[in-house]
């Protein structure tokens, strides 16, 4: 050998010290591995809990557009069903208008008129459909009158 001065007990002295700093070289490699197998596993947890969240929002957005089309169903419906009950009410108020307008007519021309016209234009309006009661305002006679001139009207019809 080419240490033949050293003696044999220094030399494992030395062997011994050399192997216990190889033994504590590979121990700390072993410990650093496995504290980046930890984090590796720790980043796959992570990483996994983080697709499971992205998931749970699509799925949650998905439910959130079904219920915005299921609220945009419902407005269109209630928007129709107004739409319907407007065009009613105006066909209404138009019924209302021509009534009114046919009563002024009627009453503006029985202002002037005798009283022999007006229960002529007492019984035309009854005939048209119009109540004592709205006859009594329209030609500005108490409904009294009306129904007493609607009584005559009949029985001199009935009497025929």
């Amino acid at each position: 050998m080419f240490m033949t001065g050293i003696n044999p007990q220094v030399f494992f002295a030395i062997q011994v010290v050399a192997d216990v700093v190889l033994c504590a070289a590979v121990v700390f490699i072993i410990a650093r591995v496995n504290q980046d197998l930890k984090k590796r596993k720790s980043f796959v947890k992570t990483m996994a809990q983080l697709k499971r969240l992205i998931e749970e929002s699509q799925k949650a957005t998905a439910g959130l557009l079904v219920a915005m089309d299921e609220s945009k169903k419902a407005l269109r419906d209630v928007s129709l069903s107004i739409d319907e009950k407007e065009a009613r009410l105006n066909h209404l108020i138009e019924q209302a208008s021509s009534h009114i307008d046919k009563l002024d007519q009627t009453s503006a021309g029985l202002e002037e008129a005798l009283p022999e016209k007006r229960t002529d234009a007492v019984i035309r309006l009854a005939g048209q459909g119009f109540t004592p009661a709205e006859i009594a305002e329209s030609l500005g006679i108490s409904e009294g009158e009306i129904r007493l001139i609607l009584d005559l009207a009949r029985r001199r019809s009935g009497s025929r």
